[in-house]
């Protein structure tokens, strides 16, 4: 079969991985059962998904090269088996370092060898369609909430939610084992030119810069911390959207979850689109639109409630999930498809400080001032600063190409 068709069959293999790679977006259905077992504050508790996103986007940076070394399946096996491993364990806590550890450290470690893998596999697989093919990928990671909230809520009435951890670990090495064995390494020789030809809104580097020189460019800072800001407010509403929903809007955990469910839906709309159309329209001028939604819906949230605030938070998931799907075609397009793997890692670390910064935020002002308004006004501002930023991107986009 000529790759150019079979490369579909490797990329729909991969949105099937990263879909049940996905598990850190229920971690809020989680949260709140655990607080309650073992009587954890809501500080302490919040720290276990912080510690798990800054793992798994920290990891890549020392660990990502071996990709390279071992072919994408062996890479991709060794991340699963620790994945596993990490879940299994988790279901054993009886402290809170111990689920810091095991699921904050190990599943952070198996989850940062598979989605940022899939990832710049995925996109190394379409360097015509960058856009596209990271929509698609980052639409089946951020989807995963669609299937495992509403599942996770159900075990967790049904068997307490330390058990929880070792049925979805059965439920993803029956689905994943069998699947990965679709995941092929792309031929040398596979090499289909990017299209430029009818537009130059997004071209890709014609360079192909190597880690150590991409981190000698301002622009790479730039890039991390635009990424950075866009990245906070999803991650903020993901690490405590449950708490929020029933505190603020007074829902019960069953009908909380079924609205991240919802907000879930959202996010991977937003991913599956801002892909596409981000190809057409330029990376650039999406990310623009995304911050000013973002700023936008904060503000909402900070004086509103019931419907209004419900749709603010559908929005902000959706621009967060705009912004996951630009991670990568950003970074081909600043610094070359060749080198992409090693160097998606170091830009992936944007999504670990948004990871510390949004989730903390929300803890931090819900202990101070007993809401939220405070976390939702910051973001705001930090938006605006990210749009700032962008406009800055663009220009110097334009200088470089012209």
């Amino acid at each position: 079969m000529d790759f150019k068709r079979k490369r579909w069959r490797c990329l729909t293999a991969a949105m099937v991985l990263a879909l049940c790679s996905g598990i850190g977006y229920t971690w809020s259905v989680f949260q709140k059962p655990l607080m309650e077992n073992f009587n954890w504050s809501l500080k302490n508790i919040s720290l276990t998904f912080t510690i798990q996103v800054l793992v798994s986007t920290l990891a890549p940076v020392f660990i990502g090269r071996y990709q390279k070394v071992l072919g994408v399946r062996k890479y991709l096996w060794t991340g699963m088996a620790i994945y596993f491993t990490g879940l299994v364990a988790t279901a054993f806590t009886s402290s809170i370092g111990y689920l810091y550890i095991m699921y904050g450290v190990v599943v952070g470690i198996g989850i940062s060898m598979l989605y940022p893998c899939l990832m710049s596999y995925s996109t190394g697989l379409f360097p015509d369609k960058t856009g596209m093919a990271s929509g698609l990928l980052a639409c089946a990671y951020g989807g995963g909430a669609i299937v495992w909230a509403p599942l996770a809520a159900y075990f967790t009435r049904q068997y307490g939610v330390l058990y929880v951890f070792s049925i979805l670990a059965a439920i993803f090495a029956a689905v994943m084992i069998p699947v990965s064995l679709l995941i092929t390494n792309n031929p040398e020789s596979f090499n289909p030119e990017p299209v430029k030809g009818k537009e130059k809104i997004n071209v890709i580097s014609a360079k192909d810069y190597t880690w150590k020189e991409m981190l000698k460019t301002g622009r790479f800072y730039i890039i991390l911390l635009a990424l950075t800001l866009g990245s906070t407010s999803g991650l903020m509403i993901t690490g405590h959207a449950s708490s929020i929903l029933q505190e603020v809007q007074k829902m019960t955990p069953e009908q909380a979850a079924l609205l991240i469910g919802v907000i879930s839906i959202f996010n991977a709309f937003g991913r599956l689109v801002s892909g596409f159309i981000s190809d057409k329209l330029g990376r650039y001028n999406i990310m623009s639109g995304l911050f000013v939604i973002i700023a936008c819906s904060m503000l909402l949230l900070t004086r509103y409630k019931g419907f209004i605030f419900n749709g603010a938070l559908l929005a902000i998931s959706a621009c967060y999930g705009g912004f996951t799907s630009i991670f990568s075609p950003i970074c081909a397009d600043n610094f070359g498809i060749k080198n992409l793997p090693s160097n998606y890692a170091f830009l992936y670390v944007a999504y670990g400080i948004a990871g510390v910064i949004g989730p903390q935020l929300a803890a931090w002002t819900k202990t101070v001032s007993g809401g939220y308004g405070f976390a939702f006004m910051t973001v705001a501002v930090m938006s605006t600063v990210g749009f700032g930023l962008t406009i800055l991107l663009k220009r110097i986009a334009s200088v470089r190409v012209s």
